[in-house]
């Protein structure tokens, strides 16, 4: 500050103040300034994505209103992405389409489990909030995010990072342009980012396995050559491998086994998931770490070890090819977008914490293992023979944890785009048509541990005998073992027709806009399924549903005064609807049921505003978006005895009703001020999901008790910025602090079948951040070097953001946000 502080002066002296700059967005398949573009949108330039250290989707949360991201739980790669309250997949399957698009450079991706893409070499993000059912169209009910990365440089460009931070992260990148050559202009990328774990695992001596440690490594191609004097060609490949230890599991809750009573909702007597009593159980075990013991005892205080005896790893390898063809025919433009992408994932995973432990275990053939001969003789089919050696045989043991896990998932997707735009004095238009295809297989074997209590075998079944087997119970709370495999494919394929028209009646100066599109979408789904539980199935078990489509937005854009532009938007959106891995098939056939599409309609009102020469920067919106038949994911009350299970099913209608607010504004020269904010309110009119206790009933509805998993009602973001030129040729320091705030999420909808909801509801998260850079220092050669200190969660927060409850298994727990996180990075540029 010392050295800025002349320079700073001069500047003040000699400031030519002109605002806000322009921010140019193509979310219409166009670019346009964002100030004119009728939707709520937020544009995240390259320079920010930078300062902010965004390298995937994950990254992004908080920094637009009404936009949040959760961390996946057994992959490393995989997020839950919401925007105004939807949520896409809580868990990656390839029955159920996403909700929010993702796009990368024009490329629809499939599945939110490559959420954690590394991209390289971003010119912008932009991130689009409501439904995007005309120009985006598939599968964007909540919204969409598109990276938009910089075309290569026809001039040689290299730069260079590299950085250290804490947990023994370091990271080195570097992005090379030749230069032109032959007319072609190319641009190569190559990221690596590691770091140890952020919590130690005391059963893994290696920092570098412990829970959340990542290692990624990413390369990218970029070549681009011109087509005659209007057009060009444009081809990226890029590939990652992220491989990781998944974040560490802690155990939060346990229950004792007493029995709920029915629930009772707007007069109706519910079924209730009853819980097994896992607590009288950890209580008489011995555990393989006796280190491990007092990490069985359930809390929701944070702790900074874990035991987990499944050493977890996460790898996920994505890669794929991006080709843009284009040329402008005077008339109109033809833009071709070509995308060939493959994800492959493999993790195993500790759900529970605890490690290891050796316990009573649970079978027919030894259920009386230990009893009295005196009360066995009462048990005809024990011959006496044997009843002496059964009175004198233990309990047998089985060395066990509660819950893990593993996985592998492949998918491949190609998809194919052609939009054909033009314009005159008072039109803006473009027709385009769009296929898609894509291809998944999962295999997921899990072992789970499910404890009875015997005790009420004995009372229910063996009448007056039963309290004197009681009395004499040497192991009344025992083990089941429980191994099961879900094995299945699927396959979509997905085309659409679409159009949108801009109509300016007095010409384009006039501040009146009218914008007209509509989207025809046809889905085709199938799945076959060779396994759902332990063993294979002899006749695989497959289904099959067609589903379509038209969704529709009409536009009113009208320019109040200058600088001030509102609007007002009527929009709807489509969710193709599909099948659930683990459904039962329908009665007496080998058909998998699917659900149904989902669909929504949306009214938003808004304002844009650029006050006070371009000093103040000033969007609101507000919107009341109503959703039919809205998919989410369902806990069971009636899976199988000792596991636990959750479908996707239409929840009927629900509202939200929401506002956000974005600003920006130039406080002096060098000191700016930027900040969102965002607030959903959501309420299910029906939730067809309740099991009524009089048997044959139909689902009851138990909207009146659903709670929104993984949504914050309300979030904020404020930053505090300064650009401050330094007495030292063009070099500048740079600074950002930022303050975020979510409001907690739950994870599940109820207590009905989830009875931890509540307990299990994530932390407020307050976060604080921060970035000081030194950048354009002249070194020799013509380069420039860059210096910058960096922070993340400056005051340690340690904040529980994602819960997990087993249903009947009976104990629950879940993840923490990442603690306080810093380092230092260095850079070139020739």
């Amino acid at each position: 500050m010392a050295l800025a502080a002349p320079a700073a002066a001069q500047e003040a002296d000699a400031a030519n103040d002109s605002g806000l700059e322009d921010i140019v967005v193509t979310a219409q398949k166009r670019e346009q300034n964002l100030q004119d573009v009728p939707l709520a949108i937020s544009a995240i330039s390259a320079d920010k994505v930078d300062r902010l250290g965004v390298n995937d989707a994950r990254d992004l949360s908080g920094l637009a209103p009404n936009v949040t991201i959760t961390q996946g739980t057994t992959s490393g790669a995989a997020a839950v992405i919401s925007i105004r309250g939807i949520p896409t997949p809580a868990s990656e399957t390839f029955g159920l389409d996403t909700s929010n698009g993702l796009y990368i450079d024009g490329v629809y991706i499939g599945r939110s489990g490559a959420s954690g893409l590394d991209v390289m070499d971003i010119e912008r993000v932009e991130v689009l909030r409501g439904p995007q059912g005309t120009l985006f169209g598939r599968n964007t009910t909540g919204g969409a995010i598109a990276f938009i990365s910089r075309a290569p440089s026809s001039d040689f460009r290299l730069r260079g990072q590299v950085g250290y931070g804490n947990f023994g992260a370091w990271n080195a990148r570097v992005t090379l342009d030749p230069g032109e050559f032959a007319g072609i202009s190319t641009s190569f990328s190559f990221s690596h980012r590691q770091r140890n774990g952020i919590v130690d695992n005391i059963n893994q001596p290696s920092d570098s396995r412990d829970p959340g440690a990542r290692n990624t490594d990413s390369f990218r191609i970029a070549a681009r050559a011109p087509i005659g004097s209007s057009g060009s060609i444009q081809y990226i490949f890029d590939w990652t491998l992220l491989e990781s230890s998944p974040n560490a599991f802690q155990l939060t809750n346990v229950a004792n086994g007493t029995v709920r009573p029915p629930a009772v909702v707007d007069g109706q007597s519910l079924v209730v998931t009853q819980q097994a009593p896992v607590q009288q159980y950890l209580a008489g075990v011995a555990f393989a770490n006796p280190a491990c013991a007092a990490l069985a005892a359930p809390t929701r205080v944070y702790r900074e070890t874990v035991c987990n005896d499944i050493l977890g790893f996460s790898s996920d390898k994505t890669w794929g090819h991006n080709l843009q063809i284009e040329n402008d025919f005077d008339a109109f433009s033809v833009k071709l977008t070509t995308g060939y992408r493959h994800w492959r994932n493999e993790s195993n995973s500790d759900l529970d914490g605890i490690g290891r432990f050796t316990g009573p275990a649970f079978s027919q053939a030894s259920l009386f293992n230990g009893m009295p001969a005196s009360l066995l003789q009462f048990i005809p089919t024990i011959p006496a023979a044997a009843r002496p050696l059964i009175a004198a045989a233990p309990v047998p043991t089985v060395s066990q944890n509660l819950f893990d896990t593993n996985n592998q998932r492949r998918h491949r997707q190609f998809s194919q785009e052609i939009e054909f735009s033009g314009d005159t004095d008072n039109l803006d238009w473009v027709v385009g048509g769009f296929y898609f295809w894509e291809k998944g297989s999962e295999v997921n074997p899990q072992n789970s541990g499910f404890v009875l209590d015997t005790n009420n075998i004995f009372l229910g079944n063996f009448g007056p005998l039963g309290p004197s087997f009681v009395a004499a119970n040497p192991a009344r709370y025992r083990l089941v073992q429980t191994l099961a495999t879900l094995r299945y494919s699927a396959e979509a394929e997905s085309t659409a027709l679409y159009s949108q028209v801009t109509f300016y009646p007095g010409g384009r100066d006039s501040g009146l806009r009218l914008t007209a599109g509509g989207r025809y979408s046809w889905d085709s789904k199938s799945m076959v399924r060779t396994q759902n539980g332990a063993t294979a199935l002899v006749t695989p078990e497959t289904g099959s549903a067609d589903f379509s489509k038209f969704t529709w937005n009409l536009m009113l854009g009208y320019d109040i005064a200058d600088g001030i532009t509102s609007y007002a938007r009527v929009a709807t959106g489509y969710r193709s609807g599909g099948f659930n891995a683990q459904d039962p098939v329908i009665t007496g056939t080998a058909i998998i049921p699917n659900f149904d599409e989902e669909s929504v309609i949306s009214y938003e009102v808004g304002l844009k505003t650029e006050l006070f020469d371009r000093r103040l920067r000033l969007n609101v919106a507000g919107y009341y978006n109503e959703y039919t038949d809205l998919a989410v994911n369902i806990p069971l009350t009636n899976a199988p005895a000792g596991t636990f299970a959750s479908r996707v099913g239409n929840a009927g209608k629900v509202t939200y009703t929401g506002f956000e607010v974005e600003a920006q504004a130039v406080l002096s020269p060098n000191f700016s001020i930027d900040g969102t904010l965002g607030y959903v309110d959501i309420e299910y009119k029906e939730f067809l999901a309740g099991q009524s206790t009089t048997a044959g009933a139909p689902p009851v509805n138990i909207a009146s008790v659903i709670t929104p998993g993984y949504t914050s009602p309300f979030t904020a973001n404020v930053a505090l910025n300064a650009n401050v030129p330094l007495n030292w040729g063009d070099a500048r320091l740079t600074a950002r602090i930022g303050y975020t705030y979510e409001d907690g999420k739950y994870s599940f909808s109820n207590t009905i079948s989830t009875p931890f909801n509540e307990l299990l509801k994530g932390d407020n998260r307050n976060l604080i951040d921060a970035q000081i850079t030194i950048d354009r220092i002249p070194l020799s050669g013509g380069a420039e070097g860059e210096v910058r200190l960096w922070g993340k969660n400056l005051t340690n927060s340690h904040d529980f953001v994602r819960g997990i409850d087993f249903g009947q298994l009976g104990y629950a727990g879940g993840y923490y946000a990442d603690p306080r996180t810093y380092g230092i990075t260095l850079g070139i540029t020739f």
